[in-house]
């Protein structure tokens, strides 16, 4: 066999022998191809494999957020708090006139955030800290001792901060003097009421919510009661001190009023005297009182003139007969009577006697006498007429004259009284501000030290039972969320910083490298890297030995018209399991009756003499490129029929150079010839440039990839470079497939683990 192999190879040998060092074949740069962009996808299964495949990372950091919270929630002091309500109403709420309601609605909402920031003033809070003298209390005041004798009782938190922080401002204030260092614990308590306080208005009402918290129930509820009642404490205090302050102010101006007013009078009184008046009141001046009568007087007397003088010329005008006073005269009604009855008793005896008969005579005299009598009397009522419009007439004439004279008096009083006038309205002005005056007085006496007010107390603070901080169920809740939420903000953000495959379909989409196969992860085989290799021959029924075939198969298939006969196996990075993959695709080829020629062309870190146990030392490839040994020399037969090997042999200084060469395109022409299929195991691509040298002398390349190790950017540059130098990528596989583990990965799958028994059936059956 050997000598047949020697005469196979004689010719080859004498070719190799040849050097020609004038031609070298490195990489083309006449092929340039751009390789697409990929357009990356926010797709939610990727995001749920990226959870899954980062599992431990976002179960990490939930454990520390969960931990961490755990430790601050079981060691932190408990806080209690304390509810108070108070209601704080404008004053002169009342709507008493037309007024502007909106305007009304923004005062009292200034007024009751004025009321919140008076609750949160250092004023109220160093009443309450003198009232409950909480400079000396050690919730306030950790250097303070508690009536037992015994300060604060410290948490295992701040026991621990204390510890880390050992008195790092005690020296500090210890160089104080006595006054500044009052001055800071005042500041520091103070500051520490003000940080435990909170107001709160309550919406779309008058009503403020006061709360406090420490770590003592009975003193929370104490300070909110406290700092309620010095807050109406409060406003009584400075609505005293404003009306005292107005008392004070109102008394100087009563005083300035009053002499004032006694002033004016004064120089009214000595003025009456200089003109002689008395007052220009009707009521009291004698002159125009005067002058109103005789007004009066005159205008009655010319309406009784006005009447006699109208009888007496309607007398004049008529009959004494048809004249009314006559005619209603009861006297001379009487005489008439007595006059017809003597006359009818005249005619009676004329019929009988003569006028001269006595009794005749005697009754004509008495009619006589009546007659003359009822003249008389007519003549009396108009002479009285008469007299009634004279006596009229002469009254209104002196009436006139008075009223003149008294007008006359009236317009020169009224003349010496323009200054009297002057001088009475300033005695009025001044009498009216000083009543005023005294009036605001002593109703600000009647108010002071009154215990009204606008600010009540709804609700007092009862002692809590319970602490509302820390809250277990939601801080271990919180940090639950909280820490899923950072865990897998963690994943995601090394998954965006970890620029390796995840997925095989990553390398089909992103750098269009079609995916030959997909190689498991076999565990059995993790430390003993020679079974791995040898896995299609030693176990042909395994899922790795299924997953090879199919792989092959592929390859076989990525040509359809020439299937290629030299490929090169290489990866980007040490690792990949490149040589295992190498070896077992060679074995594969046993299978299909195929001879199998595998070259160890990795120059630099060969493996390949381990799977088939032979030595670094002896002479291989870099022998034959050399010419320090011939073909037939260095081909080794294994003990797997029908495949022969070519171990890299010594390491050379110049692999690049070698491989590089014409006897290398001469060595592998050689060998096409002679074999069905010849496999070369390459060195990594990145950092070396064998492969480029390579890539175009075969007929195609393989890149071994492995999830979560091969790099992006070392694929990307692997196909732009092999495609420049003239290459064929046939495609890759992605070996330790399901290694780790997500939500997309093909190993979760179990893709090749069919668990077929061959042979159990038929044993079965028999």
């Amino acid at each position: 066999m050997e000598d047949t192999r020697e005469k196979k190879f004689s010719d080859a040998d004498n070719s190799l022998m040849i050097r020609d060092d004038g031609q070298k074949f490195l990489p083309s740069t006449e092929v340039r191809e751009v390789v697409p962009e990929f357009r990356d996808e926010i797709d939610l299964r990727d995001l749920l494999d990226t959870l899954v495949r980062r599992k431990t990372t976002v179960f990490s950091v939930l454990a520390a957020v969960f931990l961490m919270a755990a430790l601050y929630t079981f060691l932190v002091t408990p806080q209690f708090k304390a509810k108070g309500v108070i209601r704080a109403s404008a004053q002169n709420s009342s709507v008493t006139k037309f007024e502007n309601l909106d305007s009304n609605a923004l005062k009292t909402l200034e007024f009751q955030q004025t009321q919140v920031n008076l609750l949160k003033s250092n004023q109220l809070a160093n009443r309450v800290i003198e009232r409950l003298d909480l400079t000396n209390n050690p919730v306030f005041n950790p250097q303070a001792v508690g009536e037992d004798g015994k300060g604060k009782p410290k948490s295992l938190l701040a026991s621990f901060t204390s510890f880390v922080r050992a008195d790092e401002g005690q020296d500090q204030v210890s160089v104080l003097d006595e006054d500044a260092q009052a001055q800071l614990l005042a500041h520091n308590v103070l500051n520490a009421f003000q940080t435990r306080l909170k107001v709160s208005p309550v919406r779309n009402s008058e009503l403020i919510e006061i709360t406090f918290e420490t770590p003592d129930p009975a003193l929370t509820a104490a300070i909110t009661n406290m700092a309620m009642d010095e807050f109406i404490q409060m406003h009584m205090d400075t609505n005293l001190d404003a009306s005292k302050t107005a008392g004070q102010f109102l008394d100087k101006q009563i005083r300035a009023a009053q002499i004032k007013l006694e002033e004016s009078e004064l120089q009214l009184n000595e003025f009456g005297k200089k003109l002689g008046i008395v007052s220009l009141n009707p009521d009291h001046n004698l002159v125009i009182k005067q002058l109103e009568e005789v007004n009066a007087s005159l205008a009655k007397a010319s309406s009784e003139r006005i009447a006699k003088e109208a009888m007496f010329k309607q007398n004049m005008q008529l009959d004494e007969k048809t004249l009314e006073q006559v005619v209603n005269n009861e006297l001379i009604q009487n005489l008439k009577n007595q006059y017809s009855t003597l006359e009818a008793e005249y005619r009676d005896l004329s019929v009988t006697f003569k006028p001269g008969y006595p009794k005749m005579q005697q009754l004509k005299a008495k009619m006589d006498e009546i007659a003359g009598r009822i003249e008389k009397e007519k003549q009396q009522i108009i002479d009285s007429i008469r007299n009634n419009y004279e006596t009229a007439l002469k009254t209104e004439q002196y009436l006139q004259a008075s009223a003149e004279a008294q007008k006359k008096k009236a317009l020169e009083l009224e003349e010496r009284a323009t200054q009297y006038k002057i001088l009475e309205r300033e005695v009025e002005t001044n009498k009216s501000i000083y009543q005023s005056l005294l009036q605001r007085s002593k109703e600000i006496e009647a108010t002071v030290g009154a215990a009204v007010t606008n600010i009540q107390i709804i609700d007092r603070a009862t002692p809590p039972l319970y602490p509302f901080k820390p809250k277990v169920a939601l801080n271990l809740l919180l940090a639950l969320v909280l820490g899923t939420l950072l865990g897998i903000g963690t994943a995601f953000t090394l998954e965006y910083f970890d620029n390796t495959i995840k997925n095989p379909d990553e390398l089909a989409d992103r750098f269009h490298i079609p995916v030959l196969g997909l190689i498991p992860f076999d565990k059995e085989v993790v430390d003993n890297r020679r079974k791995m290799a040898l896995r299609f021959y030693v176990d042909p029924r395994s899922p790795v030995a299924e997953a090879i075939r199919t792989t092959m198969t592929s390859v076989r298939l990525s040509v359809a018209d020439d299937p290629p006969k030299t490929i090169l196996i290489t990866s980007i990075l040490p690792g990949a399991g490149k040589s295992s993959i190498a070896s077992n695709a060679a074995l594969s080829y046993l299978a299909e009756e195929e001879s199998c020629l595998i070259i160890d062309v990795d120059l630099r870190k060969p493996s390949l003499q381990k799977i088939f146990q032979t030595s670094r030392k002896k002479a291989g490839l870099s022998s034959v490129l050399s010419g320090m040994a011939k073909l037939t020399d260095v081909i080794t037969p294994t003990e797997y029929p029908g495949l022969d090997f070519i171990p890299s042999g010594p390491l050379p200084p110049n692999p690049a150079e070698l491989l590089s060469s014409k006897r290398m395109r001469q060595l592998l022409s050689i060998v096409a010839g002679r074999y069905d299929r010849i496999i070369l195991d390459g060195p990594p691509y990145q950092g070396f440039a064998e492969i480029l040298v390579l890539s175009h002398m075969v007929d195609g390349v393989i890149l071994i990839s492995v999830e979560g190790d091969t790099p992006r950017e070392g694929v990307k540059h692997f196909r732009k470079s092999v495609v420049n130098v003239g290459g064929r990528i046939l495609g890759t596989i992605i070996n330790k497939s399901g290694r780790k583990k997500g939500f997309n990965s093909y190993g979760s799958y179990k893709y090749y683990s069919y668990n077929y028994s061959y042979g159990e059936e038929s044993a079965n059956r028999s």
